[in-house]
């Protein structure tokens, strides 16, 4: 049997989970053991103490662009990567953008939430970065999802970067992030109306409210 280590509010892990809903598959997401990413436990896992890590079969799969495509070759009667090698190139090229121009500027924004603390010159650094990469994205994709109508490893990426963009960017000066970038907003607006997305949405949500409350129950 097959567990994915992680939690809801990791970028990483939700990616995995939209492969794995997607094609329909019946792999659990469990919290790290012994208490943390930094465990022994875990470590003997993954020896970078980070997630997303699968257990498949005894082994440990690390990363999650690696593990996404070794469930599209375990499991390839739904395809998450096209069929053409230029498709499937594309949608790398989104994925691997989205790990590179827009996940390392946004999670770079997190530790200046606190206006009180904030480091203006920091945090116009990382917006420009973010527009950057919004930028460069914006000519990959096509509508309605990533790479038209089908739902590929592009929008496994897209999906849950977009989601924390659009609950962390207003922080900092009410930003649409859309405004400039249509084609982004067309497939946003076109995942949360999918059920097997909006589901996966609702509980990300339900996550982030529960982190937010007990943050502020400890100060």
């Amino acid at each position: 049997m097959m567990k994915l280590y992680g939690v809801l509010l990791s970028p990483y892990v939700t990616r995995v989970l939209l492969a794995i809903r997607h094609k329909g598959l019946d792999i659990p997401l469990v919290p790290p053991p012994g208490g943390g990413l930094k465990s022994p436990e875990y470590l003997a896992i993954n020896p970078y103490g980070k997630m997303p890590a699968l257990e498949a079969d005894g082994t440990a799969i690390i990363e999650s662009e690696v593990i996404c495509e070794f469930l599209d070759e375990r499991f390839p009667e739904i395809r998450i990567l096209p069929g053409s090698d230029l498709d499937r190139a594309r949608a790398r090229i989104i994925s691997r953008a989205a790990d590179l121009y827009i996940l390392p500027a946004l999670l770079g924004l997190l530790g200046q939430m606190n206006p009180a603390t904030r480091d203006a010159r920091l945090v116009g650094e990382k917006l420009a970065e973010l527009k950057r990469g919004r930028d460069g994205l914006e000519t990959f994709i096509t509508g309605p999802w990533c790479m038209g109508d089908q739902f590929t490893l592009a929008d496994c990426a897209m999906v849950p970067a977009c989601f924390f963009l659009e609950k962390f960017l207003p922080a900092f000066g009410g930003i649409d992030m859309f405004a400039d970038h249509p084609r982004m907003g067309a497939v946003w607006r076109h995942a949360q109306n999918d059920p097997m997305v909006a589901t996966l949405l609702k509980e990300m949500n339900g996550a982030l409210d529960d982190f937010m409350r007990r943050r502020a129950a400890n100060g």
